[in-house]
């Protein structure tokens, strides 16, 4: 598990992104259509079409509007898991909890998000053996046993990370969750020396859409608000191709903006701040039709020490 935090770059300069004109290159298969977000305050089933092991299902699309959430994927088991009554959307870690625990928090009521990580190696996972060194292409610096991955990889022949992170987003379909987080889809900024280009990237994140749809399952944006009106290489942007963004510290970075561009579609667009002594900046928030908390940066369990969740209540 690790936190991305995305460039600072100001609304203008997302804004300007919206007449970026990128020339599409041809693509394997043509994206799955998603239907429009439900009306705020009730998820909305679309169906998806069968995936590649013939599977298929509807994808419920998460809430919009006003939502009250929380994110524990810091969670160590299924017991450090507890959701307070005002929450109607929980993030918590693919792997660490289980499908039985997923039940539980969708008999609840509440929307489930499953956490993986996309752009990025972690050690210690089940599948971590799945992962030969040459994907491993620049350590984390600030994470020294996880490495950013070569994410051009999932557009080659039998491509041995596009098999992982596939598989992975069954897991998350099996377990029963609603949608995908998938963290680290900013590889072409924090990997050094133009290794991966931005046009890659947006390529690669597109691909994870449409895969995560594939397998019946909402996908929200991780991080990126510069790259919310960029096209991948199906000429769609990724505020089109995604269905809500989860974003960090865009109040500390000054870079909030941008995520009215979900709202606008009706889209849900969530954000967290971890800055110890600021108090979150509701009345920007509430403009922009942004949900955010203040959370504690280990992202942990409601039962286990430190944790911390504010929100605009």
């Amino acid at each position: 598990m690790r936190n991305t935090f995305s460039a600072v770059l100001a609304l203008t300069a997302a804004l300007t992104a919206c007449g970026h004109n990128v020339s599409p290159t041809p693509v394997p298969a043509p994206s799955p259509t998603v239907a429009t977000s439900p009306a705020a305050g009730s998820p909305g089933q679309v169906t998806a079409p069968a995936g590649p092991d013939g599977k298929s299902g509807g994808i419920n699309l998460p809430s919009t509007g006003k939502v009250d959430w929380d994110w524990q994927i810091g969670a160590s088991s299924d017991s450090a898991i507890r959701v307070a009554s005002d929450v109607k959307l929980i993030d918590i870690d693919g792997f660490t909890a289980s499908a039985a625990k997923v039940a539980e928090l969708k008999k609840q009521g509440l929307y489930t998000v499953c956490y993986i990580d996309a752009g990025s190696y972690e050690p210690g996972r089940p599948d971590s053996g799945r992962y030969p060194s040459y994907l491993k292409i620049q350590q984390d610096p600030d994470w020294p046993a996880e490495y950013f991955l070569d994410v051009t990889d999932v557009f080659r022949p039998n491509s041995v990370l596009a098999g992982i992170l596939t598989d992975r987003m069954k897991m998350c379909r099996d377990k029963g969750f609603d949608a995908l987080e998938p963290d680290n889809l900013q590889n072409d900024e924090n990997v050094r020396g133009g290794r991966i280009t931005t046009q890659q990237q947006i390529d690669f994140n597109g691909w994870i859409a449409d895969q995560a749809h594939l397998h019946g399952l909402a996908v929200f944006q991780k991080n990126g608000p510069d790259k919310i009106l960029l096209r991948d290489r199906t000429g769609k942007m990724m505020v089109d191709k995604f269905d809500g963004i989860l974003n960090e510290e865009c109040q500390q970075f000054g870079e909030c903006g941008p995520l009215a561009e979900y709202t606008r579609r009706g889209k849900l667009a969530l954000n967290v701040e971890y800055r110890s002594g600021a108090s979150l900046n509701c009345t920007l928030m509430a403009q922009l039709g942004v949900n955010a908390i203040k959370k504690d940066l280990n992202l942990a369990g409601a039962t286990m020490g430190g944790y911390l969740r504010e929100t605009c209540r």
